[in-house]
């Protein structure tokens, strides 16, 4: 009992569950001054008691209370409790106290004081003192002494067990079932005896008490702990004396509903004790019908049922006896499984047990049954010996057999257990590839994935069931806490040196499928591992000399989680009978017409009604079970249609409630508005976290998202599939991880970890032997134990009749024996007079016989012993598993919504049944196999809500034979959801249906396209008003069309024998075209356009289609099946699959299998039939539910493509058919249409159709010829043409102008033009042609302006992209010169009254200009522009001198001289549409510069983000030399300089003669052959970053080549300035520098050998003072110190490796002057230079000692090659230095303080933002090269 403060209040204030108003006192709060109840009491805690007709009850809130908070003096109390416990049999305790402190303790306690307190009650002086209460009572006392015994120390007792957090814990599991079987006693005498005077008290208290409080208080707690203790103990069902108990509870409990929590635990007792029902329920039953003609037929019953026995050993009528996956013995039989149809009438169950048999053995059937068959056939064929088998399973029950498997060894793993390591046969077809070849190939083909499920089979029939495992070994533990000694510290050294040394081990050793040419290995772990399956694999290992036949057969896409852990719990189900609903779900009488569903049992409280605010805009609405409720008022204030407000209504008020929503209607937005209500009232029904449950994780995330984002907080996702990003941080794995265990459970944990790794060990030392079964030394050791007689006569020496000694020394004496036989005699003789007889006088057969039985003998020795280690091990790790979900039950419990899949609940089903959840919600629940559901039907719920439609796509089952659709299956009907067989139960099951709520207002689909499945299906199916304004198909006439085809389908893939899958090559080809047709409208988005098909395979091929334009989505599960169909293929790597171009999201496309769709929309739907054959089949498209599927997702607009001849077989589609045939909407031809040109029609039947006569989207295209006459006929000619572009325009004869205008119009561009034409100036000569493609887009905001007739005019640029305000189109800018709304009239002759701006400065018009004095130019984006007017625009003055003619005109006279490098600040475009100025010869010059500066830009962008990382690996070989210690390579090395004692090595000559020298005698070194490979890079990048081969330089070349073939005379001039030398200076550097590496530890390495080495190092000095010249030319200080420190450094390995450089010598001098030059140029430049001095001491330093000096890269030249990484990611901008080196600022545009160039040393920068004279900015490579990443 609660314990309360002095003030008299009661400790868990607002949390307590009952009102704390006056009205109604807690009698044990005025009594006791607490309540034992606290949280849950239901009453006042108040010091007075008051009348409860006085005062308003006042709303209940939650106030969460710490542990200190309730109970400071926790410790001292707990102490105090302690000590009343006897520590003599002295002393009488007193039970009552004891008792009552305890359950004081145990309310006001936190979870660490709650597990404290029972685990003492469980040790045995806590049994002691529940033994002296169970002594206590008496059925002889007084009825007052009884009360007070009962009130006073059974029911603290009772409380203390059933309190919520306490059983609720996986912790406190083993402590209470120690209590309850304790309490249960010897044959149950004690457990009976309690509750025999337990229900006696119940009935005095409820006899003599005035008040509610004594049933509440005492009830609860009595009837859940009896519920447990049945539960726990089996044998209580034989018991007859636990039957009087129920009958008396029972009877105290009335149906009132005050008691609801005792009358659910009474009904499930008597489920498990076989009573009928004692309570009267709130659903009267009634009476079954009768006088109805049933005929019986006879069934082949299970197990011993059977009237010809069990079929096999896996056979039984209890489902908790089988075996999930098949045993041998199954796997071989040939009688058919026994499979229980819906009637129940024949099994040998009814009722519940009936529903979860027929459940769990259809399921498993489904799950296994190809399975079974596969090994079943493979098995066959090792017997037989035949290879047809193998392609017969490999293709058509869809697995992979790998022969010839050999066992190689076990393994043993912390964290995964004992491993097998087994290998076979590399594939054929890449067994002579390389390595990197088959890895490519494993992976693509996703076989032997980790967690496949795979099968060893073998010739003698035997078959084990296992996973792949991954691999990697689990990396050894560290030592928690530190040594306490110098001994244990020795010993925990030792210990980590050991296990690392196996972790080093296993991983060289790590089984690979790619690693090995002729063998593929994997590791496996046996799913239910047996001491025979570990002992049958220890005697055929590798070792052993087994020759058995072995396979491994391969379930590709077959999960075990995905059905193992929903059958296990059917099987828990099948024991304790705890399923709610039963009455409905399988009801033992069978009741006429609709049932009556009872409301939730928590809304049956007293006084308890639904606040509906969060649905009726915040109005206090309440909803009660028994009152009337106003239909009105909730009407005018929620969003919700009648037909949701009534889904919600009998949601809230059946306690099993069904709700169907037809497509379109929202059932999401329903079941958000369920949730959200129940969330509302979740403190007053006292409902627990709400279960969501969906059949996908899509669905999941979409029910979750809703709820987030309406604000709904305390949400938990189940699972680690989600793709949402908005529930990352909900998921139950990281939420249970925050969850901090108590200080006990920690230390508890760590010792259960020290008894994992003491069993790891045992394990691994037995899995030894095993793996040397068939070694000398283990046959040795066993038969010294076992057979000593053998061992002395193998092993030892014996003596002989001369009396000599024959001693045995030679090895393989066992292989010696077995061959040594000289008498081949062969004796039937037993085994036991084997073992009696000589070894020597054995023949070979009866030796074989001898030795076969100590190696099985052996095996199963070890074997058993393994076993018997595994159980503490399997028990320790799922005690440890238990820590975990502790976590997660205590994260859920604070949850308001769990949401979970159905397979992820199966898996979790422990967790989630300890949260007392009261209610469930399944969304789609008409997709969910009736298994999943029952599951998901936990123990507490008591009110479930299931949202779905029946009439849409089924649960999925792999066996058709299971199918509802087969007429075989019809009474199997596996694929029948519990939804639907509620909803509307089969004819022949005889169940009535339950009453459902269907919505019936669609808001997606146009009616038109609506009525559909309203004729078919759902015939009072209404549309909301907003469907009927959804806008027409651009580019469509029709919305809806059925384009008719009669091409059949393709025949079955080469690839793919005996495949299901069908594909048809026209209706691909057809639907790509369409779909480009509607994606050219721009009109729609990504989510717009959906593609559906049933067949895999056609979805297949629609992306290899698609893929090349456009971008296409597909969903997770589609994916997964392509990848299915695409790695079935007869042994050959899966395709790679399409390559996908990127383009804009609004081209991408949604392409999915129809059963894969549902739930989702599109505005458009193209829909592939596929099927068109002679027989009419139509495949998967024949069944109701898949039509519907696909008939209803489209909201705008739907096409179908297909034969609808095969479609009319089934009676669906000839409805359908039959209706578009009225309406018209079916036919061979598909009108195409202009949006604003409706009338004219395109007509398509053939995928070409659609590229000749619509290739622009269904734009008409209207060409107007312009022929401005000088007046020679006085007249100027429009003539107008409608065709397709590109056009032909025919000559005009009569046209005497000097120049012609061709323009192209697009009249009809409500989809963005793709065409326009091109605008030529044509001298003299009229136009000929027009064509080209346009680039970019605008409109025309005004097109009436100054319009003439019929044609509209547009008389300035749009750089945007807007509607017209009459013409209503989106056109392309440049801006449309004129603009024809329909055929221009056909006139002779017609005026022009304007024409387009021509001259952008002086705003004149194409007619306003002299075209002799001022020609026009036409760029090829159509634009025409002045002469005068495109100069100045490519600033031709800036690239050519002027002069004037004489007339006077300016005109170019010569070309300037070449301007400075990266000059071109960008690409010269038109003015008008910014498009490139190309392909016109007057301005090809400028063109050319700009391409050649592009170029270099992005030469540059290139060369660092390539030498960068060569700098950084270089940092890396240099710290590898320095760390390393000398490896086996290096001691190879030493051991070859030793050969130069003598003979000298010469290091002279060339520095690649050098190299290459030490190159061959490095060759067995890692560190030496990584600094070759890097010299290799570094050498080929130098010759990539060559002056010859930039940009400037290769021009040059082709240039001058181009002139000598042509003969032409003159130079081009060209500054060698121009060049980028940066990365070459740099490269050359890094080259020097990994040469001197190189060598300098190859020096260091042959120091101590003795090996004389010759060194001249004078060509790599040269190569240092060449580079320091260059550098200093190109003013590159710090390239330049550079070059004089490797002079010197290789003048020190000179030095240290021979006496040739004494002191004094001109080369020391020139050293030190080489020095002493760069100290100078680093104080002189010390920006550049930053932190290479320190370089420059270290060489000095080595020049005065002769010693070897090995460079490392200092912090701030790494800071360099970082900055120089950085300075192209775009964080700054762009700026040329006054030499031309470009480099970068921060974001504010100028440095803040004086800076100068990084390169160079040059200034660049000042205070305030301002540049120094001389710098420029680079906008070029702001622009172009901004966001380039290195």
């Amino acid at each position: 009992m609660s314990s309360t403060k002095q003030d008299g209040k009661c400790k868990f204030g607002r949390k307590c569950k009952f009102s704390h108003d006056p009205t109604t006192a807690c009698s044990l709060f005025l009594s006791r001054k607490n309540c034992p109840k606290g949280a849950d009491c239901y009453f006042a805690h108040s010091q007075q008691p008051h009348s409860s007709s006085t005062q308003t009850p006042r709303p209940l809130q939650k106030t969460r209370v710490t542990p200190a908070t309730l109970d400071p003096d926790y410790e001292a109390r707990f102490r105090k409790w302690t000590f009343l416990i006897p520590r003599n049999n002295h002393h009488s305790p007193n039970i009552t106290t004891f008792f009552d402190i305890g359950w004081d303790l145990l309310a006001s306690s936190d979870t660490s004081g709650q597990q404290r307190l029972i685990k003492k009650l469980a040790s045995e002086e806590g049994l002691n003192m529940i033994k002296t209460l169970v002594e206590t009572v008496d059925d002889a006392q007084e009825d007052d002494e009884a009360l007070s015994l009962f009130t006073g120390s059974v029911v603290p007792f009772l409380q203390i067990l059933t309190y919520r957090n306490v059983a609720s814990s996986l912790i406190l599991e083993h402590p209470l079932d120690t209590i309850y079987n304790f309490l249960y006693g010897p044959g149950g005498r004690r457990g009976a005896m309690v509750f025999r005077f337990t229900a006696r008290a119940l009935s005095l208290a409820v006899v003599t008490s005035d008040n509610d409080i004594k049933r509440i208080s005492s009830l609860n707690p009595c009837v859940a702990a009896l519920q447990r203790l049945i539960d726990l103990n089996q044998g209580a069902q034989l018991q007859q004396e636990f039957l009087p108990i129920v009958e008396t509870m029972s009877a105290c409990v009335e149906p009132d509903n005050i008691l609801p929590e005792s009358r659910r635990c009474l009904d499930k007792i008597r489920l498990r004790l076989g009573l009928g029902s004692l309570i009267p329920s709130a659903a009267k039953a009634k009476p079954s019908p009768t006088g109805k003609a049933y005929f019986a037929i006879s069934y082949d019953l299970p197990g011993e049922l059977s009237a010809n026995g069990p079929r096999h050993d896996n056979d039984h009528e209890d489902i908790d006896d089988i075996q999930i996956l098949p045993t041998a013995e199954e796997i071989n039989s040939t009688r058919l499984e026994y499979l229980p149809f819906n009637n129940t009438l024949n099994g040998h169950l009814t009722g519940l047990p009936a529903l979860l048999d027929r459940q769990f053995r259809l399921l498993r059937e489904d799950a296994i049954g190809g399975l079974r068959d596969a090994v079943r056939r493979e098995t066959e064929r090792l017997t037989k010996g035949s290879l047809a088998a193998v392609r017969s399973i490999s293709n058509t029950e869809r697995t992979y057999v790998h022969e010839d498997l050999r066992l190689q060894r076990w393994e043993v793993d912390r964290r995964k257990g004992i491993q097998l390591v087994v290998d076979f046969e590399q594939p054929l077809h890449i067994a002579q590839k390389g390595e990197t070849a088959r890895k490519d190939w494993w992976e693509s083909s996703r076989r032997l994935q980790p967690t496949s499920l795979v099968c060893i089979v073998t010739s003698l029939g035997q078959t084990i069931f296992c996973l792949v495992c991954d691999p990697e070994p689990t990396a050894p533990v560290k030592r928690r806490h530190p040594p306490r000694n110098e001994h244990e510290a020795q010993a925990a050294a030792a210990e980590e040196k050991a296990a690392e040394a196996e972790f080093q081990r296993r991983k060289i050793e790590m089984p690979s499928l790619h690693k090995q040419n002729n063998r593929a290995a994997v590791m496996l772990t046996i799913v239910e591992t047996t001491w025979q399956h570990v002992a049958w694999i220890s005697r055929h290992l590798v070792k052993s000399r087994s020759l058995t036949r072995m396979s491994l057969v391969e379930f590709p896409g077959v999960l075990l989680p995905s059905f193992q852990p929903t059958l296990k719990a059917l099987q828990s189900m099948s024991k304790s009978l705890d399923l709610p609903f039963t009455e409905y779900l399988a009801p033992e009488v069978l009741q006429e017409g609709i049932v009556e569903v009872a409301p939730p049992l928590y809304t049956q409280q007293r006084s308890f009604a639904f606040d509906l605010g969060p649905i009726a805009k915040g109005s206090p609405l309440k909803l009660s079970t028994n009152q009337p409720f106003d239909r009105a008022v909730f009407n005018s204030n929620t969003t919700l249609d009648r037909a949701q407000q009534s889904a919600v209504l009998h949601a809230l008020t059946n306690s099993l409630a069904l709700i169907q929503g037809p497509p379109g209607t929202g059932k999401s937005y329903t079941g958000v508005s369920i949730i959200k209500a129940l969330l509302h009232n979740r403190e007053a029904g006292k409902i627990g976290p709400i279960i969501c449950v969906c059949y996908t994780n899509h669905a999941l995330d979409q029910l979750l998202e809703h709820l987030v984002e309406d604000g709904i907080k305390q949400v938990v996702r189940i699972g680690g599939r989600s793709k949402s990003e908005l529930l990352k941080n909900i998921n139950l794995r990281d939420l249970a991880q925050e969850i901090q265990l108590t200080r006990d459970e920690g230390q508890e944990k760590y010792q259960l970890y020290q008894q994992l790794n003491s069993s790891i060990d045992e394990i691994e030392g037995l899995l030894k032997g095993l793996n040397a079964l068939g070694s000398e030394e283990s046959l040795k050791s066993y038969l010294m134990q076992t057979w000593p007689s053998h061992h002395k006569q193998l092993f030892e020496s014996v003596e002989l009749e001369d009396g000599f000694k024959l001693v045995t020394y030679e090895k393989d004496v066992v292989g010696r024996w077995l061959q040594g036989a000289m008498s081949t005699v062969t004796r039937d003789l037993p085994a036991s007079a084997l073992h009696q007889m000589a070894l020597n006088e054995m023949s070979a057969t009866e030796r074989q016989r001898v030795y076969s039985g100590w190696i099985e003998e052996r095996a199963n020795q070890l074997a058993m012993e393994l076993d018997n280690a595994l159980e503490p091990y399997t028990e320790t790790r799922v005690e440890l598993d238990k820590y975990y979900q502790e976590q997660q039950r205590r994260a859920l419990s604070e949850a308001y919504i769990v949401g979970v899949t159905t397979s992820g609940l199966a898996k979790n089903l422990d967790v989630l049944r300890r949260l007392r959840s009261k209610v469930m919600v399944c969304e789609e629940a008409g997709e969910v196999l009736e298994a999943h559901t029952l599951t998901a039907l936990l123990p507490s719920v008591e009110h479930a809500i299931l949202i779905g439609d029946h009439q849409q796509l089924r649960p999925q089952v792999k066996d058709y034979h299971l199918c509802h659709d087969n007429p075989r299956g019809k009474h199997l009907a596996l694929d029948i959801s519990l939804f639907e067989r509620l909803v509307s139960p089969a004819h022949d099951t005889k169940l009535p249906p339950l009453p459902f709520s269907r919505l019936k207002i669609q808001r997606r689909m146009h009616p038109s396209i609506a009525e559909l499945i309203r004729r078919t299906l759902y015939v009072d199916l209404e549309d909301d008003a907003t469907v009927c304004e959804y806008p027409a198909v651009d580019g469509m006439r029709d919305r809806l069309f059925w384009l008719t085809h009669n091409n059949r389908e393709d025949g079955a893939d080469p690839t793919q024998a005996q495949s299901d899958s069908k594909s048809n090559s026209f209706e691909v080809s057809m639907v790509s075209a369409l779909a480009s047709h509607l994606v050219r409208q721009g009109t729609y988005a990504a989510e717009d356009i959906a593609i559906l098909t049933p067949y895999v395979r056609q979805l297949q091929n629609l992306r290899r289609s698609l893929g090349g334009m456009f971008e296409v989505v597909m969903s997770d599960r589609d994916i997964e099946a392509l990848e299915e169909q695409e790695t079935f293929k007869d042994a050959r790597p899966a395709p790679p699959p399409s390559t996908v171009r990127k383009i804009t999201l609004a081209n991408a496309l949604r392409i999915a299998t129809v059963d894969n769709f549902q739930g989702e929309e599109a505005k458009i739907i193209i829909l592939s039939f596929v099927r068109s054959n002679a027989e009419g089949k139509c495949g998967f498209l024949k069944t109701s539910n898949r039509i519907n599927v696909a008939l209803s997702r489209a909201r705008h607009g739907m096409y179908i493509i297909g034969d609808p001849r095969t479609a009319s077989s089934v009676p669906m589609w000839a409805e359908i058919i039959g209706l578009l045939e009225a309406q018209g909407n079916i036919g061979p031809t598909l009108s195409l249409c202009c949006p604003r040109h409706s009338e004219d029609l395109i007509e398509v039947s053939t995928p070409d159709e659609f590229a000749i006569l619509s290739p622009e989207g269904g734009s008409k295209l209207y060409i107007e010829l312009f022929v401005a006459s000088n007046g020679a006929n006085g007249a100027n000619l429009a003539v107008t043409t409608h065709a397709p572009s590109p056009a032909v325009i025919p000559v005009i004869p009569n046209a005497k102008s000097s120049m012609a205008n061709a323009i192209l119009l697009a009249a009809d561009l409500s989809a963005h033009a793709t065409t326009a034409a091109r605008l030529l100036v044509m001298v003299q000569s009229p136009a000929h042609y027009a064509a080209n493609l346009a680039k970019s887009n605008a409109s025309i905001p005004t097109a009436t302006d100054a319009a003439t007739s019929l044609v509209y005019l547009a008389r300035r640029d749009v750089h945007r992209r807007a509607h017209t305000d009459i013409v209503k189109c989106l056109v392309r800018f440049p801006v449309i010169e004129s603009h024809v709304l329909c055929d221009a009239p056909s006139v002779s002759c017609a005026a022009i009254s304007a024409h387009p701006m021509v001259d952008y400065y002086e705003a004149l018009t194409y007619a306003e200009i002299d075209l002799d004095e001022d020609p026009c130019i036409f760029p090829t984006c159509g634009h025409v522009i002045t002469r005068a007017n495109l100069d100045q625009h490519m600033e031709m003055k800036e690239y050519y001198r002027y002069g004037l003619d004489g007339a006077g005109r300016e005109v170019i006279t010569a070309a300037k001289v070449t301007s400075a490098p990266l000059s071109v600040t960008v690409q010269k475009t038109c003015p008008a549409c910014r498009a490139p100025i190309q392909n016109i010869h007057r301005y090809g010059r400028i063109a050319r510069r700009a391409w050649i500066d592009e170029a270099t830009k992005k030469f540059i962008v290139w060369a660092n983000s390539s030498f960068v990382p060569m700098a950084a690996r270089m940092t890396e070989v240099e710290g590898q030399f320095q760390s390393d210690v000398a490896g086996a390579g290096d001691r190879e090395l030493q051991k070859r300089l030793k050969v130069h004692v003598v003979a000298p090595l010469s290091l002279e000559g060339s520095i690649d003669s050098q190299v290459r020298k030490i190159y061959n005698l490095t060759k067995s070194s890692k560190r030496y052959k990584d600094a070759f490979r890097l010299h290799t890079r570094i050498d080929d990048f130098l010759s990539r970053v060559d002056e010859r081969e930039q940009p400037f330089s290769r021009i040059y070349d082709l240039v001058q080549d181009a002139k000598r073939h042509r003969g032409v005379e003159g130079s081009m001039v060209w500054t060698p300035g121009v060049l980028q030398t940066r990365n070459r200076l740099l490269a050359t550097v890094l080259l020097i520098r990994c040469e001197y590496t190189i060598v300098a530890n190859f020096l260091m390495t042959s120091k101590g050998t003795g090996a004389q080495i010759k060194v001249d190092f004078k060509k790599h000095q040269d190569a240092c003072e060449s580079l320091i010249e260059d550098s200093k030319f190109r003013k590159q200080p710090s390239i330049q110190v550079e070059g004089h420190l490797y002079w010197a450094r290789f003048l020190c390995l000179q030095r240290g490796a021979s006496e040739a450089v004494p002191d004094g010598s001109p080369a020391l001098l020139s050293a030190r002057e080489h020095l002493q030059t760069a100290r100078d140029i680093c104080h002189m430049h010390p920006g550049q230079t930053a932190g290479i001095i320190s370089e420059v001491e270290d060489v000095e330093k080595a020049l005065r000692d002769s010693t070897f000096y090995t460079s490392v890269t200092n912090e701030e030249k790494a800071a360099v090659y970082a900055a120089m990484a950085s300075d192209f990611r775009g964080t700054g901008h762009w700026y040329y230095c006054e030499n031309g080196h470009p480099f970068t600022v921060g974001e504010c545009g100028m440095p803040m303080q004086t800076s100068r160039c990084p390169q160079c040393g040059a200034a660049v920068g000042g205070e305030r933002h301002h540049a120094v004279e001389g710098v420029r900015r680079a906008a070029d490579m702001d622009e172009q090269f901004g966001r380039l990443h290195v």
